[in-house]
């Protein structure tokens, strides 16, 4: 397995977009709706944009298999990931916290990452790479993760 984590460029948006919209995603996302291409690329190209966004691509070979962002604030960083549909139950969740562990910007100290409570898979996948749990707010999980 040749997996590793690539700058996304804007020859992602297209799967990203229809990464987002899978049924699963929209179901474990905070927002339930689905996304329509015009405001899918107006938030990609603002994330691309933005300073202090890191987005990556996970990639196994030549196959896209999932996309990471961290968004920073201060010494920070905000977890989001996905992994594509037909790519998930196959450790790729594990794999791709793991390898933002490793290239994380020198500036980010903590990682944090926030899941719906029902969400047990990516709940798996941050406990297995030893964040710590703390319930947030309802039915959120806060992970946290000092570097």
């Amino acid at each position: 397995m040749n997996v590793y984590l690539r700058d996304v460029t804007i020859e992602d948006v297209e799967i990203i977009f229809e990464w987002r919209n899978d049924l699963t995603a929209r179901c474990n996302s905070f927002s339930n709706s689905i996304i329509d291409i015009e405001s899918h690329i107006e938030w990609f190209n603002r994330k691309l944009a933005e300073p202090d966004c890191y987005m990556y691509i996970l990639m196994d070979g030549e196959e896209c298999v999932g996309q990471i962002r961290v968004d920073k604030v201060g010494d920070v960083g905000e977890i989001s990931y996905i992994i594509a549909p037909d790519k998930r139950k196959m450790g790729y969740g594990k794999k791709i916290l793991k390898l933002i562990e490793e290239s994380a910007d020198e500036n980010i100290k903590v990682l944090t990452g926030f899941v719906k409570i029902d969400n047990q898979p990516s709940r798996r996948c941050f406990t297995y790479n030893n964040y710590s749990e703390f319930i947030a707010i309802d039915n959120i999980v806060c992970y946290i993760k000092a570097l």
